[in-house]
């Protein structure tokens, strides 16, 4: 199985969108500190007044029982069939539908043509459109979808999802991949920056890629400390809602550890060039093999099995990282299924990876959505710092370390008492990242 490198080209300017005047939103803004993000115990609760409805304030009990609305997701699925990407999409289609909204999903290949990882081929979606229908058959998500990749359509037709769209409440952007241009939008838009530092530092050099952000009436981001005096990334002048990725705890149970359970982890050794971002007078790749080698003796120093399923991997660095008592497995069976990724967690101990350089580098508050699922799994998570030790609680089923001392202790730790850690790592999942909690309050502020 090869995996791609994925370009993301934005070269269609997104038309401009307008805020209908009939409806107004006033908010009372809460009171939060960057150690304290806002949740639903302090949520924003919109007042909104419409023409036909009802103009009294929402209260926050009414907010917690929200009207069912129609929500178009954008994502992709075909375009990137690997399981941890899917998982990344699925969780807010199922977190939605769990709370009662009406969900379809839209995902369009002018940005992201299809890939095949069996081939290693692009342009062809049958492969990707075979592991959406198995995913959703696997999930019991039975929602309309449409994929569209220059004349070729599947799931709804054009002109079914166009209806869909113009009479949907909300159009929400996960990862900001869907294109804009030729869709009928709702009133009301939402963009998801799933990917900060790179996001904040591009919008300041491509105009195209402002001008697309711009176009959505609201946009959230993963970054939960950017525009906060923690981070020095840029906002170019937008206002970003902070937020982190959902897990649909329920079909995330919690498993018997395993005696032969390693703390292990999923990825991609190196990205290409491209991904190379230059910020502050520095270039800062977006790699994690250079993050890696610091800790390479880690096996030996504390007794813990560590493995490593990391695409792109050379052979060379695989027998030098097994020389150093590492175990090094292939990706390709945990990314082939959705099935598959969620047995890999729950076989695992914990987890125990890195962050990309240009997330280390500049602390943005990102936390991997796939060490989410670890935590919703009851496997404790060692990673290195990237912003996130503001937000989330850290020392027990979770820990962030800078340098190999204190990743060396944090996994001493685990191995001391791993059940203690498993508890705690799903009550942190089940406070930072349920899917009801998550999107509710995200749809809370938009």
């Amino acid at each position: 199985m090869t995996f791609p490198t994925c370009r993301f080209h934005l070269n269609v300017k997104p038309p401009s969108h307008h805020i209908d005047s009939r409806v107004i939103i006033t908010r009372r803004e809460p009171v939060t500190t960057p150690d304290q993000p806002p949740t639903l115990t302090n949520a924003i609760v919109p007042r909104i007044i419409a023409l036909g409805r009802d103009t009294s304030p929402l209260t926050l009990e009414h907010a917690l029982t929200p009207i069912p609305m129609n929500i178009v997701v954008g994502g992709y699925i075909v375009g990137y069939p690997l399981a941890g990407m899917s998982w990344h999409h699925l969780n807010y289609l199922l977190g939605l539908r769990s709370l009662g909204h009406q969900v379809t999903f839209l995902e369009d290949g002018a940005f992201l043509p299809p890939f095949d990882p069996s081939t290693g081929n692009a342009g062809d979606p049958t492969y990707g459109i075979h592991h959406l229908l198995r995913s959703f058959q696997a999930l019991d998500l039975n929602i309309p979808w449409h994929y569209r990749f220059g004349n070729l359509s599947f799931g709804l037709s054009i002109d079914d999802m166009q209806a869909t769209l113009r009479h949907a409440d909300l159009f929400i952007a996960v990862s900001g991949i869907t294109p804009t241009a030729w869709y009928d939008l709702p009133r009301r838009t939402l963009v998801i920056d799933t990917d900060p530092v790179y996001t904040q530092v591009r919008l300041t050099q491509d105009t195209a890629f402002l001008d697309y952000y711009r176009s959505f009436t609201h946009r959230a981001t993963f970054g939960r400390l950017i525009g906060t005096p923690r981070s020095r990334l840029p906002t170019a002048d937008l206002d970003w809602i902070p937020s982190q990725q959902p897990i649909a705890l329920e079909h995330w149970p919690v498993t018997p550890l395993s005696p032969q359970g390693r703390f292990t982890t999923l990825g991609k050794w190196d990205h290409s060039a491209d991904r190379i971002i230059e910020f502050m007078g520095r270039q800062i790749p977006s790699s994690k093999s250079r993050e890696y080698e610091t800790l390479i003796d880690l096996p030996s120093n504390t007794g813990a099995p560590l493995e490593l399923c990391m695409a792109s991997m050379p052979n060379d660095d695989a027998a030098r990282y097994q020389h150093h008592g590492w175990s090094i497995g292939d990706p390709t069976t945990p990314s082939a299924s959705v099935e598959a990724y969620r047995t890999y967690i729950q076989n695992s101990l914990g987890e125990f990876t890195v962050v990309k350089t240009l997330y280390a580098a500049e602390p943005s508050g990102w936390f991997s959505d796939r060490s989410a699922a670890f935590l919703a799994s009851g496997r404790p998570v060692v990673t290195q710092r990237s912003g996130f030790e503001h937000w989330l609680p850290t020392g027990e089923g979770l820990f962030a370390f800078s340098n190999p001392i204190e990743a060396a202790e944090a996994l001493r730790l685990i191995l001391k008492d791993p059940n203690h850690h498993a508890r705690a790592a799903r009550k942190i999942a089940e406070e930072h990242f349920d899917a009801r909690t998550v999107l509710r309050d995200l749809l809370l502020r938009v």
